[in-house]
């Protein structure tokens, strides 16, 4: 294990008392020895820092930093432990989800097939509060390893299939190498994220259920999309991803298309709808011919039966 690279685990925090026990549990137990461990917790107002505090003579347990004030933003956190880790790979390991304890062995794995490959994920399994399973994503097309750019065109530009960084890692100088602009979008901060980082190199998609992705933040996502920040943010991520890769008007249309939430969000008020509907052109009419085509392709597409 001396041989194999250092993992730097983050886990950022904030009042998740009730999950954390079953979260590092299931990190520090992992079958892949050679990782450190950093929490973070944001000025958590619950009984956070007595579970923490309980695994602080645990080998693997590198820092505890409590912030003095809340940070108001996952994505500050996820950068400041990108700045303390001493690991060439990095796992933020969310606070509230767990995970099967051969997560980092599977992906290390699978990261180290390639040395431009940045990222190494799996698909997640979707449970609810109480940890009961809700879901599967559906299965990527094979375990495989995917050039960045295709991997942004193919996947990124149509969802963010990277449903939540426990299921996910990345090489740490790279993270450090691009543009932090992912800490100002809150709602799709880690769809920029992970975009920005695929275009530095090479994607590892390890077709195994590895790691169980907790959704009991409705409410939360909820306002942000009703807000209309996650269509403007949204948006923002398909205009650069234009700019720098041909999208064409056809497959501009097919996202717009396949993304129906962005018409069937109940927003705030009539304003924040006017300019939603603005930005992404939604008083475009389709034909019927398009809507056909466009509904076979996406009912394709989410089967897995169609690659575009």
């Amino acid at each position: 294990m001396e041989k194999l690279p250092l993992v730097s685990v983050i886990i950022p925090n904030y009042n998740h008392a009730r999950y954390l026990e079953q979260r590092l549990d299931s990190v520090f137990n992992q079958t892949y020895s050679n990782f450190e461990v950093i929490i973070l917790d944001d000025c958590s107002t619950d009984n956070s820092l007595e579970v923490i505090n309980r695994y602080k003579d645990n080998s693997h347990l590198a820092q505890i930093v409590v912030n003095e004030t809340n940070s108001g933003s996952t994505f500050k956190q996820w950068d400041k432990g990108i700045h303390l880790a001493k690991g060439d790979i990095i796992w933020i390991a969310e606070s509230d989800d767990y995970c099967e304890l051969s997560l980092l062995e599977e992906l290390v794995v699978a990261f180290r097939t390639n040395r431009n490959i940045v990222i190494a994920y799996a698909p997640v399994v979707f449970v609810d509060d109480s940890g009961s399973i809700t879901g599967y994503y559906s299965k990527e097309w094979r375990t495989q390893i995917m050039g960045g750019k295709n991997f942004i065109i193919h996947y990124l530009a149509l969802d963010n299939v990277i449903h939540n960084a426990s299921c996910a890692l990345f090489d740490r100088n790279t993270a450090l190498s691009i543009n932090n602009r992912y800490i100002n979008y809150v709602g799709v901060g880690d769809w920029w994220f992970w975009t920005l980082l695929a275009e530095k190199g090479d994607v590892a998609i390890v077709n195994k259920h590895l790691s169980y992705f907790r959704r009991h933040e409705g409410v939360v996502t909820s306002k942000r999309t009703q807000s209309g920040e996650n269509a403007l943010g949204f948006k923002a991520l398909i205009d650069y991803i234009s700019s720098k890769y041909h999208i064409s008007q056809i497959r501009m249309d097919y996202i717009r298309f396949s993304n129906r939430w962005l018409r069937s969000t109940e927003y705030e008020s009539e304003r924040i709808r006017e300019s939603v509907y603005e930005i992404w052109n939604m008083d475009k009419k389709y034909s019927l011919l398009e809507r056909k085509i466009f509904g076979v392709l996406n009912y394709l597409r989410r089967k897995k039966l169609l690659y575009l």
